[in-house]
């Protein structure tokens, strides 16, 4: 008896954000049509103007407000077109209390796990665990909010929560091919999902879903099946394999093997971004096996600096230097005679 008294009051309010839904509803064609009758009105002025232009002998006039017109033409077919959509799609009319009471009696029936939260207002259908090519992905809880119900034009009211997740080992929010942060890509079904929640039957609803989340549909997955167990590249966003997946010691991120490489004196791992190339050898090399040249401070690979600390550009320039003959010289002739002045200007020349 209480379930039954509990099921009542949950048809009354899922009965009452079925108006509110249609009262949404109805704001949309009002904003449509208020669109559209702005164009009717655009059109009436340049029809008085064409009409006034004609009378006058105005002939340029006429011309300008037929160019107008053609130019707006195609803008007032979209505004009619979308008020038709939109007027024409609203001729379902809302369900009745006992409609509702009849579809949640046929949830109960026919989904395996199901249950509702009054306080909370939502309803729920778990799913039995589902197995896509031997990749297991466990059951789904499908919480439609009551509450939220309103929002369907503008936001999902529901969620897909993973119970047991697998989740991609590329993106941890990823929990099932087509279901992301817990927001089911619907694919084809989304009018048909959107549909059924505005006519009242959530059995046909849960169903649905419950349909896709069973289904894998290659063209348009979060996550690819053959992708599922990788790990996505920090820098370019592939995803590989772990076996093919490089550890970067140096920022800590997971990289594919086109975007890291490895320290060429102590076999560190490092991507692209932290690997330094050794202006000298060229060769990748990580922070801790660089150091500046004493002379000209550029940094080096440890293997390209001398025991003095310098680079080979700035070694050889050391020798050189050392090579060249002093400026100043003694004044001392190749035949062994000094040449000396006294204090009194005159020069004494010893033998």
């Amino acid at each position: 008896m209480k379930k039954y008294k509990n099921i009542i009051k949950l048809s009354n309010l899922l009965l009452d954000a079925l108006n509110k839904l249609k009262q949404q509803r109805l704001r949309q064609i009002q904003g449509s049509f208020e669109d559209f009758s702005y164009r009717c009105f655009d059109a009436t002025k340049d029809s008085h103007l064409f009409y006034a232009a004609i009378e006058k002998g105005w002939l340029s006039s006429a011309e300008k407000v037929i160019s107008r017109v053609s130019r707006n033409l195609n803008d007032f077919s979209y505004y009619l077109q979308r008020f038709k959509e939109l007027a024409s799609a609203d001729e379902t009319g809302l369900p009745k209390l006992s409609d509702i009471f009849a579809e949640l009696s046929q949830i109960d029936q026919e989904l395996s796990e199901y249950q509702f939260d009054l306080k909370e207002r939502t309803i729920s259908v778990i799913t039995e665990p589902i197995t896509l090519d031997d990749i297991p992905f466990g059951p789904f809880e499908i919480k439609l909010f009551i509450g939220q119900i309103h929002k369907l034009y503008a936001d999902s009211p529901y969620r897909v929560t993973a119970l047991e997740p697998n989740p991609a080992g590329a993106d941890d929010n990823v929990t099932h091919p087509h279901v992301s942060s817990e927001r089911l890509c619907e694919g084809d079904g989304h009018v048909s999902i959107k549909r059924s929640l505005e006519q009242g039957r959530f059995c046909d609803f849960f169903t649905m879903i419950v349909s896709i989340l069973q289904t894998y549909n290659p063209d348009s997955p979060y996550i690819s099946l053959d992708d599922w167990e990788g790990i996505s590249c920090y820098d370019c966003g592939c995803t590989v394999s772990g076996d093919d997946c490089y550890y970067c010691e140096s920022c800590d991120r997971d990289y594919c093997s086109s975007c890291s490489t490895y320290c060429q004196m102590c076999d560190t791992t490092l991507c692209l971004g932290c690997a330094y190339e050794c202006p000298s050898c060229n060769e990748p090399v990580c922070q801790s096996c660089t150091s500046k040249c004493k002379e000209c401070e550029e940094v080096f690979c440890k293997d390209c600096l001398t025991e003095e600390g310098l680079c080979q550009n700035c070694e050889e320039q050391r020798k050189d230097d050392n090579n060249e003959e002093p400026k100043e010289i003694t004044e001392k002739t190749k035949t062994g005679v000094t040449v000396q002045s006294d204090s009194m200007g005159e020069t004494i020349v010893h033998a």
